[in-house]
């Protein structure tokens, strides 16, 4: 008889994963056709992410070519999230950038317009050592007068927040919570082990072949792109993870990765977040224009 496969949480508060935590959307920004702000456009993505009952939506990170945005219509993104959302999800507002002043000035105006939280990984120009990368946060987050979210994705940033520098910079009162995109999923329960996992310090999995992974060993969230499409699947994931319902949460690894296998497999990350508004255009939920460096997707779905 085979042996029955069983997988140790940390500490499962199933119905308890804490503020940090669920299906939080990483937004795509969508642009008129002069690249300016589609506030109409954004008013049906949020409805459609509400609609999906995620815990959260997250403009201007990687998914939302936050990069690319003038400063200006970053702003008017974040208000456009803000005003229509009406605080049934949380707002993670993304501050990533260049230049320090400039992601503080963001974050104090995000918090005027009703953010809950900013959202920053490392600067990514200079080649910066450990030292610098925790300093950098230290500063920003004595400086941010919301919540900070660290946000690793080396694939954009090419550098690690090193697991000793997240372990410290955890006990700063300010730093709430870790996105974590590398595609590592010893790294990711390391990760998890050191921040207490389930009902420790919050940790959520931003590369979608490690969410069933991250889950069983204690992640309490996950931030899934493909939430545009296939919300639901997403958020039935994540409870089903919450009351450690393993079956269902490996199905639905599957049936999502299936879904967004049309964007993702084969491509590039600029490519398949134009592939992603593509997909959206034909569902008459906006335009696929891309800004610069980015092209957009000439083929249909």
């Amino acid at each position: 008889m085979r042996a029955k496969t069983t997988y140790r949480l940390v500490d499962p508060m199933a119905q308890n994963p804490g503020k940090y935590s669920g299906v939080v959307v990483p937004m795509i920004t969508p642009f008129t056709r002069d690249g300016m702000i589609d506030e109409p456009a954004v008013a049906r993505i949020v409805e459609l992410l509400v609609g999906a009952r995620v815990s959260g939506i997250f403009p201007l990170g990687t998914t939302g070519e936050a990069a690319s945005i003038a400063p200006d219509q970053r702003r008017k993104m974040v208000a456009a999230t803000i005003a229509a959302n009406k605080k049934r999800a949380m707002v993670y507002a993304g501050i990533a950038g260049n230049c320090f002043s400039e992601s503080v000035e963001a974050a104090k105006d995000f918090k005027t317009m009703g953010a809950d939280c900013v959202v920053s990984h490392m600067p990514s120009y200079y080649p910066i050592n450990d030292a610098e990368i925790e300093n950098y946060f230290l500063k920003l987050a004595d400086a941010s007068p919301l919540p900070l979210v660290l946000y690793n994705i080396p694939v954009t940033t090419h550098h690690h927040i090193a697991i000793d520098v997240i372990e410290r910079l955890r006990k700063h009162p300010n730093v709430v919570a870790l996105k974590d995109s590398a595609n590592d999923g010893a790294r990711l329960v390391e990760i998890l082990k050191r921040t207490g996992g389930r009902g420790g310090w919050p940790v959520l999995v931003g590369n979608s072949v490690q969410f069933t992974h991250g889950f069983k060993h204690g992640a309490v969230g996950i931030i899934p792109s493909g939430g545009h499409i296939v919300g639901n699947l997403y958020q039935q994931m994540f409870e089903s993870a919450m009351n450690e319902q393993w079956p269902d949460v490996e199905r639905l690894q599957r049936e999502t990765d299936t879904a967004c296998a049309q964007y993702l497999k084969g491509r590039s990350l600029g490519e398949g977040l134009a592939v992603l508004k593509a997909i959206l255009e034909q569902r008459g939920v906006c335009g696929r224009t891309m800004l610069p460096p980015l092209l957009d997707h000439e083929g249909n779905f």
